[in-house]
């Protein structure tokens, strides 16, 4: 649970980091540098900061960041073996769900992490998927290892994970779901899903 926490903070801070600096970039590349800098103008408009901007900043955020990942593809890997047993309606409404759990989840950890640099090292392209490896340096001397996973689909690419210092999101969430389903319906898993975006 503390990984999962650890990863999901990251998971936002990795995209919001300046200054970003590549050693090469490919097409998945320079499409997570577009996305960081245009996160990065959000969060220093001076019209959007004060704690009463709050709410307008981080949906200016989501509505920036969300198109780089691919939502469908995190529920599906999140669900796993489970996700086969579900119909259309159910498979929509998970990925819904989950959607909302990442959002209110990250969104919330705006601010919390900053770095003096970000630094892409290595970009591996094979097929319809990518990999872009990243280093952190953050402003306490530390360095943190934060790899992008993308899928393109039909040219289109998006994240399906995000790997910091070797745990992954989407794992994280899968062992999670896996635990509460080897014991209860998977409507007992809707339901706390529910529960836990209401509590937002």
């Amino acid at each position: 649970m503390k990984n999962k926490r650890f990863a999901l903070k990251l998971f936002f801070f990795a995209l919001l980091l300046t200054p970003f600096s590549s050693l090469w970039a490919g097409e998945p590349g320079e499409l997570v540098m577009k996305y960081v800098k245009n996160g990065i103008a959000i969060l220093e408009d001076e019209t959007l900061k004060g704690d009463d901007k709050g709410c307008e900043r981080k949906e200016k955020l989501w509505a920036e960041l969300s198109p780089i990942f691919n939502f469908k593809e995190m529920s599906q890997r999140a669900l796993g073996q489970y996700w086969q047993k579900l119909n259309a309606e159910e498979r929509n409404e998970f990925t819904r769900l989950f959607t909302s759990i990442l959002r209110n989840t990250y969104l919330g950890e705006t601010g919390s992490y900053s770095a003096k640099e970000v630094v892409l090292l290595k970009e591996k392209e094979k097929g319809k998927y990518s990999i872009v490896q990243t280093n952190f340096i953050l402003n306490t001397g530390k360095e943190a290892a934060v790899e992008f996973r993308l899928k393109s689909n039909d040219g289109n690419w998006k994240i399906y994970d995000v790997i910091i210092e070797g745990v992954s999101l989407v794992n994280n969430y899968r062992s999670q779901f896996s635990s509460i389903l080897v014991k209860s319906p998977y409507s007992e898993l809707v339901k706390m899903l529910k529960e836990k975006i209401a509590e937002r």
